[in-house]
């Protein structure tokens, strides 16, 4: 069963992340996940790049299970493989909420 696009408004965030840590986009997504599930653990690994609100965030999210979190994954990746040059010319021109949208119409 598909997550549908809970991850997928995050996709500033998870950019930003992959970019703040020298990873791949792919890499951020998990990065962004291990945020949302660690944000309350002190001696958790925290992620740079980005700062939502990790509490909001995470009640938005959680609770999930593995299997939800490979379905976010999945449908992440796969919308962003289809609308990447978009999201990026987007986000190029400074139109961070358009590529929101892209994602969550995808």
């Amino acid at each position: 069963m598909k997550i549908n696009k809970r991850l997928n408004k995050y996709v500033n965030e998870i950019i930003a992340i992959a970019g703040a840590n020298d990873v791949s986009w792919d890499v951020g997504c998990n990065m962004f996940l291990a945020n949302v599930k660690n944000y309350d653990k002190p001696d958790a690994p925290y992620y740079k790049g980005a700062d939502p609100d990790w509490p909001e965030v995470a009640a938005e999210l959680c609770p999930f299970t593995d299997e939800d979190e490979r379905d976010m994954l999945q449908t992440f990746r796969d919308d962003y493989n289809k609308h990447m040059q978009e999201v990026i010319a987007l986000r190029k021109e400074g139109k961070y909420d358009e590529a929101i949208k892209v994602m969550v119409e995808a």
